[in-house]
């Protein structure tokens, strides 16, 4: 059996009885990690958990699910319909941006999209031509939705909104303090312009140059986005132990100290298990009220309200 930290367990626990229907009374018993294995430079770790009924599922994180035992014999078998799983998941979703995506490059992507959509109905080189020209009205969008942000530096003259590639250049030294990043998109941007502008007049353009081009397109889109995220978050927590990058915010359930109400946090590192001191987050009274009435609600009892929690709470404090 693979080593596991009690944070890894517990959050495969959850996982497994967040799954479940909590009248059943069925809970997990044991969570085993019985491995870990790369495909495609994507890491899966692997679990037998069992239940208090006797039931035992497999499950498989990067996407995480769950498979029941009584239908896939051995782990291979589930592992392997795991990754086909998610290779039509990700098949059908792969012209939809993520939520970063969204909050970045939301126009330029519906452009992308548009790109996408006319290569599915595509069979001529003008069909093809026509994608190059969509990809590059995206690369396009990308450049004016940027051109007046707050982040953006231009040292001398501003280049034309439709010099793309002094624009990328532009970005690139804006976004990215570190040189190699900063080279590469620089250098994807130039040349992915340059691919669109070709396609657009190749008059033997065939549906793998159109390809080429909306892979190209879209990974500026996405680089610029993670590069966008790397420039407005906080430097990213490292273990003080361990050195780590897995650390993790954990907090307690909901708890009364000195009339208040809230839940303690703590960090925590998946990796080697260091847990930072806790500290009290003091809900508000909204907050905790919405919470009173979620969980009333799912079991439609009369609701309580703030008075009645804080009676009941004084009445179990005196006794």
């Amino acid at each position: 059996m693979a080593e596991m930290t009690k944070l890894e367990e517990r959050k495969i626990r959850d996982y497994v009885d967040s799954q479940t229907l909590p009248e059943s009374g069925d809970e997990v018993t044991i969570v085993q990690k019985v491995g870990r294995r790369r495909v495609a430079r994507e890491n899966y770790d692997l679990y037998d958990v069992w239940m208090s009924s006797g039931q035992r599922w497999w499950v498989i994180t990067n996407m995480t699910n769950f498979y029941p035992q009584d239908d896939f014999k051995g782990l291979d078998q589930a592992f392997t319909y795991h990754l086909g799983r998610n290779a039509v998941i990700r098949e059908q979703f792969a012209v939809q941006p993520d939520e970063e995506q969204v909050e970045t490059v939301g126009k330029p992507w519906r452009r992308y999209a548009g790109a996408v959509e006319a290569l599915a109905t595509a069979e001529e080189a003008e069909d093809f031509q026509a994608v190059g020209i969509r990809c590059r009205e995206s690369l396009l969008a990308l450049v004016r939705d940027n051109i007046e942000a707050s982040w953006v530096r231009v040292h001398g003259e501003q280049p034309q909104v439709a010099n793309a590639k002094a624009w990328f250049a532009i970005f690139a030294n804006s976004l990215s303090a570190n040189s190699k990043p900063r080279a590469y998109f620089k250098s994807l941007g130039e040349r992915t312009w340059d691919l669109a502008v070709w396609l657009q007049h190749y008059v033997d353009a065939s549906a793998i140059d159109a390809e080429i081009v909306l892979g190209a397109t879209q990974e500026v889109l996405r680089t610029f986005a993670l590069l966008q995220v790397d420039y407005s978050q906080p430097v990213e927590q490292r273990c003080p132990k361990c050195d780590s990058y897995q650390v993790v915010e954990e907090s307690s359930k909901v708890i009364e100290k000195e009339g208040a109400f809230g839940t303690l946090l703590h960090d925590e590192c998946t990796s080697c298990g260091w847990r930072s001191e806790q500290s009290f987050d003091e809900w508000p009274r909204e907050r905790l009220q919405r919470l009173i009435d979620y969980k009333t609600g799912a079991w439609s009892p009369p609701r309580k309200s703030m008075e009645d929690l804080e009676v009941r709470d004084a009445d179990e404090a005196s006794s």
